[in-house]
């Protein structure tokens, strides 16, 4: 019998995060500067997502048709009949990941992770309640002297082909504001990064990659879903010391692979943090990644 767990989808290109739709830059490095002003910062992890979604492959009959209403019609048969085919190959994956809570799992991880960031941290709230500006606003304003905001909005699920566990966390960094409103909430963060988590790839996709990761009570699974919080946080860390467009290294530009969930497309990035296991590199996108080390095409390009 499935579990009465909502079976859940998400189709990317509808996805929006929170400040997603603000006008603001991809990137923003924190100043030295800004950094001496602050002596603490209250932590806020917003947890809306609690079970595992799948990203969903967004249709493109759309654009094939010129647009317009019969394009968009179109387009949602497709999406909807993709839903359904995710939903289905799910149910039997969902009865085993019943007992798996995201949220519970990145509380833990937060709370013990920043006790060692770089700026001291004097209180963490973990909430699944979405924020808006208004309550944003309401939370800068009720900062103390010399504190700021420290905002991180986590978000997990699989590649639509099933191969792959992704993370994506914004994390941003306010100031105190002295209005409530949402006036006083519409003007930029003093630090703003997006961290991309990506795992090794499993199986060939599809029913046969989901029986891998829900094999012997889904260990693979849980073991990289804890992964995924572990490398974000470490991320959040090293992000600190990471100019907005760090100097090239010697080493150059690498090219790392990446599964979008369609095919395995390349990306170039210089490199911040290199491991055994995984490497840490700001993009052409200014998001910051961490990709498994076996994913790395073993080339370089010359540093410009």
């Amino acid at each position: 019998m499935l579990s009465t767990r909502v079976l859940r989808v998400s189709i990317s290109f509808s996805m929006a995060l929170l400040l997603g739709a603000c006008a603001m830059p991809m990137r923003i490095g924190l100043k030295p500067e800004e950094r001496s002003k602050i002596t603490a910062l209250a932590a806020h992890v917003v947890v809306v997502q609690d079970e595992v979604i799948a990203a969903v492959q967004a249709p493109t009959a759309g654009a094939a048709s010129g647009g317009g209403l019969i394009g968009a019609m179109i387009d949602a048969s497709i999406a909807n009949s993709r839903v359904k085919e995710s939903q289905q190959a799910l149910g039997s994956f969902y009865t085993v990941i019943e007992d798996v809570d995201y949220r519970k799992e990145f509380n833990e991880a937060i709370r013990s992770e920043l006790a060692n960031y770089q700026i001291k941290v004097a209180t963490v709230t973990t909430t699944p309640r979405a924020l808006n500006m208004d309550i944003l606003a309401k939370l800068r304003s009720q900062l103390p002297s010399g504190q700021a905001l420290l905002l991180i909005y986590p978000r997990y699920s699989l590649t639509a082909d099933f191969r792959n566990l992704d993370a994506e966390s914004q994390v941003s960094m306010w100031t105190r504001s002295d209005s409530p409103s949402s006036s006083g909430g519409m003007n930029m963060p003093i630090q703003r990064s997006v961290l991309y988590f990506q795992s090794q790839s499993v199986g060939t996709g599809g029913r046969k990659s989901l029986d891998i990761w829900g094999a012997d009570n889904a260990a693979l699974f849980r073991s990289t879903m804890r992964e995924s919080i572990t490398e974000t946080l470490r991320m959040a860390m090293i992000d600190l010391d990471v100019a907005a467009e760090p100097a090239a290294k010697a080493e150059g530009i690498q090219e790392f692979s990446f599964n979008n969930g369609v095919i395995t497309t390349k990306l170039k990035g210089q490199v911040v943090k290199n491991g055994e296991a995984r490497a840490i590199l700001l993009a052409s996108d200014q998001k910051l990644y961490s990709l498994p080390r076996t994913s790395a095409s073993g080339s370089t390009t010359a540093a410009k």
